[in-house]
């Protein structure tokens, strides 16, 4: 039986646009583009069952908004005062709770906040902070969980985070895509993080609470010039030719079309996520941080803290922004900085030992014949058992700081336990792995500067041998030459996972030649340590094949030619280059550029 006919709603040209607006809006809220639709449906249906069953909602409903419409137009639409008692924490309260998280929890408490000291602190409910925590889906300390997949999620293995832009109601994370499928050792958002992706989750979260809460002013568009700056510096942070993947909430939908529009370069475009969420949109950051691997707390229990660094910088930034932020504040926008390629220089100057044009004018293209036999400056290992847990712990994927396990090891390699701990303990004479107590042994913290202390004495040191070296005389250079030819064979093949391991094979032949035991002795438990600190980082030599085979070839040059000084000074000139390029790995950014000279000095200059 149909309806009895209702009083018809007429709608004006600009009614009509401005409800057809929020049924396609992104960032209009369900309840009100629902509102929109029943408005526009009774305009074609005279009775309310009818837009009932249209719609899939009741009859009471319908009744309700096509009432308030016919009253009260537009404005009836609104939202109004519920009965009861009103909420007892307002905006400003709500955002409060959320950014004291991102401050260190009261003293003799866990280490993160929980509900009952957060209410202590705030002087509200346990209930209330409870309920605010869940509605931004905020879990202080809650470990990183791998989620389903849904329709907008970014692809597994997404890559590195490298930048956040807030500008409420606007939060967009930038992910650096993984290049050919090979995901890098570091953890997903150590640039901007560090190593502790639980941590970085929360602080995202929070970002994202914060922007969702505060968000009632209009989004940035396509002509924001924050919004443009941030795509700019994410695509530049990401690489040349690398992808991004932009994960947004609160984004208009025509702004990535018209950004793209604007950009006439043929840098690839950024992939655009959408969540509908904010609460979808954590859900997918912890997906990605779950993806990551292991986490800091999964790792040894006598694990140091210190190698799992916290997030501090983003992180008090953004608590120092959101505290004193207003609708006329800018957008709060952080972005990774560039990893720079092995051949940018990081020290220049007259008299500096790295100024290309004085280092590129020594470096000769004579090439050396190659002497018969297996190159020299390959690890030497008596004990072939220490051999295959060398290339076990190296290929292992394990984190700084974190403990080498014996069983898996033994149980992967077929050997007894007994055999693996006596192997292990052999490796850390070699200075490759940390002692700890008991016998057990752990891969060594990686810092900046733990990456300074071992190259400020391997400079020092590799100066000393190679002078040594020289004045032996180019008839002991058959060993170093050898090795030169395997770098050299390297990069004519472009292998840039060999390329760095013959190039420690090659340093590791200069100290040897030099005929000074206890030194080189030293010199190649620092090339141990260095070839740790390499595979963990995952360093990608891939546009470094001419710069590392020039280098080599000039120390050698200078070694046949009898030129000791000239060939220490060409040693630190590739000395400085790779702590500069390692340091550049890490998510510390706060390393002083005179530091390296500092602690390394300067050769003096014939």
């Amino acid at each position: 039986m149909p309806g009895r006919p209702r009083d018809t709603v007429r709608l004006t040209e600009d009614e009509r646009a401005t409800l057809l607006t929020w049924t396609r809006s992104r960032t209009c809220s369900q309840a009100r583009a629902l509102r929109a639709r029943i408005v526009l449906a009774c305009e074609h249906e005279p009775t309310n069952t009818a837009v009932a069953q249209r719609l899939g909602i009741s009859r009471d409903m319908v009744g309700t908004w096509r009432a308030r419409f016919l009253t009260d137009r537009l404005a009836g639409l609104d939202e109004r005062p519920r009965p009861g008692r009103p909420p007892t924490a307002d905006d400003d309260t709500v955002a409060h709770v959320l950014v004291r998280t991102l401050t260190p929890p009261p003293a003799g408490a866990r280490p993160y906040w929980s509900t009952r000291s957060m209410a202590a602190g705030t002087g509200l409910s346990q209930s209330t902070v409870s309920r605010v925590w869940r509605t931004y889906g905020v879990r202080p300390g809650a470990r990183a969980a791998a989620g389903p997949r849904r329709g907008w999620s970014l692809p597994e293995q997404a890559g590195e985070w490298i930048g956040l832009f807030v500008a409420p109601p606007v939060c967009v994370l930038a992910v650096r895509a993984v290049r050919n499928g090979n995901s890098s050792s570091t953890t997903p958002g150590s640039r901007l993080f560090g190593q502790d992706r639980e941590a970085a989750a929360h602080v995202l979260a929070v970002a994202c609470g914060f922007a969702t809460l505060r968000g009632d002013g209009e989004a940035p568009g396509a002509g924001h010039p924050a919004l443009r700056a941030f795509l700019d510096q994410v695509r530049s942070a990401a690489g040349a030719g690398a992808a991004v993947h932009l994960l947004a909430l609160g984004v208009p939908a025509e702004a990535p079309d018209d950004l793209h529009d604007q950009d006439r370069s043929d840098r690839p475009r950024p992939r655009w996520y959408r969540p509908p969420t904010p609460a979808a949109w954590t859900d997918e950051i912890r997906r990605l941080a779950a993806a990551g691997g292991r986490t800091p707390r999964e790792a040894a229990p006598d694990t140091p803290r210190e190698t799992a660094p916290d997030p501090h910088r983003l992180r008090d930034a953004l608590l120092a922004w959101s505290t004193s932020w207003t609708p006329a504040a800018a957008p709060f926008t952080r972005v990774a900085a560039p990893r720079p390629s092995y051949d940018t220089p990081s020290i220049r100057g007259r008299d500096n030992d790295s100024n290309p044009a004085r280092a590129r004018a020594e470096l000769s293209e004579e090439t050396r014949p190659t002497p018969p036999g297996a190159p020299p400056g390959a690890p030497i290992t008596t004990d072939p058992v220490v051999g295959l847990l060398r290339e076990a712990v190296l290929t292992g994927g394990h984190r700084p700081g974190e403990r080498v396990r014996e069983t898996p090891l033994a149980a992967r390699l077929g050997l007894s336990r007994r055999v693996v701990r006596a192997g292990l303990r052999a490796l850390a004479e070699e200075g490759m792995l940390d002692p700890l107590p008991g016998g057990a042994t752990a891969v060594p913290g990686l810092t900046a500067k733990d990456v300074l202390d071992l190259y400020a004495l391997r400079a020092s040191l590799g100066a000393l041998l190679i002078r040594r070296v020289a004045m032996l005389g180019p008839e002991h250079l058959a060993p170093v030459s050898a090795a030169l030819e395997e770098v050299r064979a390297a990069a004519r093949d472009k292998d840039h996972a060999r390329l760095r391991e013959v190039d420690l094979w090659f340093q590791d032949a200069l100290a040897r030649t030099a005929d000074l035991p206890q030194a080189a002795r030293t010199f190649e438990h620092l090339t141990s340590r260095l070839r740790m600190f390499v595979t963990m980082l995952d360093m990608d030599y891939s546009q470094a094949f001419d710069t590392i085979t020039d280098e080599d070839t000039a120390v050698h040059d200078a070694l046949r030619d009898a030129d000791g000084n000239e060939a220490a000074r060409l040693w630190r000139v590739k000395i400085e280059r790779c702590v500069r390029y390692m340091i550049a790995q890490l998510p510390e950014d706060d390393i002083a550029p005179h530091l390296w000279a500092t602690l390394a000095g300067r050769p003096r200059l014939g």
